[in-house]
């Protein structure tokens, strides 16, 4: 079966809980039955990604099922524990929260940073390592297991604010996004940086599941698979403009927009394709932000959903393998949940 053929469109849940734009959507481990939103009005909210219902229509949601309220600035982004006990949340705090989902307490905050706090990702067996990624141009390493507020290491390579992170636990590697135009990814094992030049800031870097290629979102409206070794361009996405038409809609396609915000693209369909969202067109403001999806074989477009009248950017995008569901969170405040 192609990608194509079984990408899912169809609108399942919109969730109403925030009162501002979200930036970061994950699902819960596993099978991906909870989601976490984090926006910026100061909140995380944990939901059902799918409600309980016979209901084949789309069903709206306006109150999570916990609020995790600590952040006093913007949320820009969460990473959960696989065992779904725990997640992490940075934002404009110049902090790093870790957080029991159950008990809905930090148990640590970790404040080494001098500005927004815009990545986090678990690492390290059991996911004991927090990694953040921050406006001071550094990536920190947090050990969740000592009692110490020091980073255990801080990597200084970038030259302007650390965007994106994204660790690949087969290979001990970490990738990170920076404005300063580069992707960089560190091997952690064997001491040694990589650095692919990009000419354009970068707002998202995402590894495949093997760890062989490396996604990454730059501010030119393009989308670029990397070859994690050599830096060599396995495909890029984004150049739909010549696209006759979208199997969604059948017209013409919109075309993909990323010039000004930090917008997350991922792996999805068990790296078969390319998800990412987008913000507006310049040349049509009036025109909606969508949710791309490409082939990544072919780099063909496969699907351009429209994210909602008023909905001038999706700036973050979350696949479940095991749920076959994604959710795009949009500026207007919504996360929308596709089956």
């Amino acid at each position: 079966m192609t990608a194509k053929g079984a990408f899912p469109t169809q609108l399942a849940h919109t969730l109403k809980t925030h009162n501002g734009p979200v930036n970061a959507v994950t699902f819960s481990g596993g099978a991906g039955t909870y989601i976490l939103t984090g926006s910026s009005d100061r909140a995380v909210h944990l939901s059902r990604a799918i409600p309980n219902s016979s209901d084949s229509s789309a069903i709206e949601t306006t109150s999570p099922i916990q609020k995790y309220e600590a952040h006093g600035y913007s949320v820009l982004d969460i990473a959960v524990a696989s065992d779904n006990s725990r997640f992490a949340s940075v934002g404009g705090d110049r902090q790093v929260f870790l957080w029991d989902v159950e008990q809905g307490i930090t148990t640590r905050r970790w404040g080494g940073h001098n500005a927004r706090v815009e990545a986090v990702q678990f690492a390290g067996e059991d996911d004991a390592v927090v990694v953040s990624g921050s406006a001071d141009t550094t990536v920190n390493i947090w050990d969740g297991r000592s009692n110490s507020h020091k980073p255990i290491q801080t990597l200084t390579e970038a030259s302007d604010t650390v965007s994106s992170l994204h660790v690949n636990m087969p290979t001990y590697s970490i990738a990170s996004g920076s404005y300063d135009g580069r992707a960089r990814v560190y091997d952690i094992r064997m001491g040694r940086t990589t650095v692919d030049v990009l000419g354009h800031p970068v707002t998202s870097v995402r590894y495949s599941s093997d760890g062989n290629a490396l996604l990454t979102s730059t501010l030119d409206s393009r989308i670029r698979m990397l070859d994690r070794d050599d830096g060599k361009l396995l495909k890029a996405f984004g150049q739909n403009d010549n696209a006759k038409h979208t199997p969604v809609t059948g017209q013409k396609p919109p075309t993909y927009c990323n010039t000004e915000l930090r917008i997350r693209s991922v792996f999805a369909k068990a790296d078969a394709v390319v998800l990412s969202g987008s913000e507006s067109g310049k040349d049509d403001p009036s025109h909606p932000a969508h949710v791309f999806a490409w082939d990544v074989l072919s780099g063909e477009l496969i699907a351009a959903i429209p994210a909602g009248e008023k909905v001038k950017a999706v700036s973050c995008v979350a696949w479940n393998e095991k749920g076959k569901s994604w959710a795009g969170g949009c500026s207007d405040g919504t996360v929308k949940v596709y089956r």
